[in-house]
């Protein structure tokens, strides 16, 4: 098989992993030879920002990839933050080459949003943005997803899918967890 590029990189802190994100990887999985998704955030768990641990995020993509036959193409690991916005591309390109050896260096930047887009520029050649305003898709953030939870809004299973409703339940309703 053929594909327009040879590795695409996706950086999301999927917090949880919802059908955005999925719309992001499935184009990924489309156009690209290798697919790595870079876990962000990982040093943080709890919060209401990142409620969701680096297993349990990473478990919701391999749940939803696991059975497709493009699945041995998708790498997915987990990076610590440095909080240094200027070093960000360059620190995350660092971590693939060290991470990766005998893959080619990622030659195309996947992202949901001009603003998740922008860190890496400088660095890629080609950045491909998932259109969020797309009519056909519904628009879906992390942040409402965990509103919904927080609220009590069923709504929620309208943008994680089902393989994954039983992680969400675990997390958010059973341990209480503070969103």
């Amino acid at each position: 098989m053929s594909y327009f590029y040879k590795h695409g990189l996706a950086v999301m802190r999927a917090q949880p992993f919802h059908i955005g994100h999925a719309e992001i990887i499935d184009d990924m999985l489309k156009k690209c030879e290798f697919v790595t998704v870079i876990l962000g955030s990982i040093q943080e768990q709890g919060t209401e920002r990142n409620p969701l641990n680096y297993t349990t995020r990473k478990k919701m993509i391999q749940n939803v990839y696991r059975s497709r036959s493009e699945y041995s193409r998708l790498k997915i690991i987990g990076l610590f933050d440095i909080n240094n916005p200027a070093e960000w591309a360059e620190y995350v390109l660092d971590f693939m080459v060290e991470t990766f050896p005998d893959l080619p260096k990622p030659d195309v930047y996947f992202a949901g949003s001009d603003y998740d887009a922008h860190w890496f520029k400088s660095a890629f050649h080609h950045i491909e943005l998932i259109d969020r305003t797309n009519p056909n898709f519904p628009f879906v953030t992390g942040s409402m997803v965990r509103d919904m939870l927080k609220f009590g809004d069923a709504r929620w299973k309208n943008f994680i899918h089902p393989e994954n409703y039983h992680l969400i339940e675990e997390h958010f309703y059973k341990k209480k967890a503070i969103i």
